[in-house]
């Protein structure tokens, strides 16, 4: 069995298979830890290993907290890791956690929506920022950039806002509805 890799910049990144798990089956690690005693940290070195590596103990633990057989526990993950996973998204610590493992698409639903549509609304289109990038010949792309930083300095944004921001600069808005957006990374359109 393969594992699913996504290349970025000359850099890749395993797929967090078992906070995406954990999502699907409303769990996060921390209950995992509670109910069972496994430790966080060994938790969280299973975030960045293709699922065929994940210790039993770790299985067996998932299993007890969801209250599944630890065969049916792994399954599952093996059939998410063939699927490509869509993180879904209710608040900033989700929302952050899919930007930084840059999953293909993100489902952000519920009252966070709104609050991440206005960041959206924002961002200049693909279309406006290449008119922008050949009308100036790159200068304005240095002076925004530039900008930007500055302002970024000066925010009153908490630390998790601004990096939800920064991040979500990489996506594009997919699907919209009243309750739910989908974004998807702008890379794979290329």
């Amino acid at each position: 069995m393969t594992n699913k890799i996504i290349f970025i910049k000359e850099r890749c990144i395993l797929i967090n298979y078992l906070d995406l798990y954990l999502q699907k089956n409303h769990c996060k690690r921390y209950d995992v830890f509670k109910k069972t005693g496994v430790s966080q940290q060994l938790l969280s070195t299973h975030t960045n290993k293709s699922i065929e590596k994940y210790s039993s103990k770790v299985i067996i633990a998932i299993a007890e907290t969801l209250d599944k057989t630890p065969g049916d526990v792994l399954n599952e993950l093996l059939l998410i890791e063939k699927e490509k996973p869509i993180y879904e998204a209710y608040n900033p610590n989700d929302l952050l956690v899919a930007l930084k493992a840059k999953y293909d698409k993100i489902i952000i639903q519920g009252a966070y929506y709104k609050e991440v549509k206005k960041i959206m609304d924002t961002h200049l289109s693909d279309k406006e920022r290449l008119g922008v990038e050949l009308g100036s010949a790159g200068v304005l792309t240095i002076l925004i950039y530039a900008i930007e930083s500055v302002m970024d300095l000066f925010s009153n944004a908490e630390k998790i806002q601004k990096e939800i921001e920064k991040r979500l600069k990489l996506y594009k808005i997919i699907e919209m509805s009243e309750d739910r957006l989908v974004l998807g990374l702008k890379q794979l359109d290329y």
